[in-house]
């Protein structure tokens, strides 16, 4: 089967679920979850895609008042993802705490950068959660921007100090297999 067909069949069976109020993509198959925030639907694609390489779960973090069109109108300096990145202790809230990290080893945060920074609602999650004796794996979409200062802010705020391994920038249209070399070389 092609990339673009497992990735359309990964990205619809999250979508269902998703649309049934389920968060969870599938029961644990291993000790590696994704957790990923998508406003416009880029870094679900890539979160997808992620899932399908490496066999692992999926965790949608979800913001109890979506972001509409408006909101992430970065030419607007009022919009609303502006306001957030502008100030460094706004927390989103979340639609839910739902999320069970306990049998994963592993926790690959994904999320687009939004001015070269994850968007503060990652930071609820990370903050909302306790990552004791956790690896995580930070990756990110973005049009230019490089990851690194996203780090940086995630080990100051994350909960229960994981360990952290090299974060990448990836495309939405990231590949199973360029995932999975650039992953198992970690």
């Amino acid at each position: 089967m092609s990339n673009f067909f497992v990735r359309l069949l990964s990205s619809l069976f999250t979508f269902s679920l998703i649309m049934s109020g389920s968060s969870v993509a599938s029961a644990a198959t291993n000790d590696t979850l994704v957790v990923y925030f998508s406003a416009t639907g880029n870094t679900r694609a890539m979160a997808a895609t992620i899932s399908t390489a490496i066999g692992a779960d999926t965790y949608e973090i979800v913001p109890q008042e979506p972001y509409s069109e408006d909101d992430l109108n970065y030419h607007n300096e009022s919009c609303r993802a502006n306001n957030e990145q502008r100030n460094a202790t706004l927390r989103p809230k979340l639609k839910a705490l739902d999320a069970d990290l306990t049998p994963y080893k592993t926790v690959i945060l994904a999320y687009p950068l939004w001015w070269a920074e994850e968007p503060r609602i990652v930071d609820t999650f990370i903050e909302s959660y306790d990552f004791s004796g956790k690896t995580v794996v930070p990756v990110c979409t973005s049009g230019s921007s490089d990851i690194a200062q996203s780090i940086v802010n995630l080990k100051k705020n994350i909960k229960g100090k994981p360990s952290f391994k090299e974060g990448k920038r990836f495309s939405s249209h990231v590949t199973a297999d360029e995932f999975k070399s650039w992953y198992e070389s970690l």
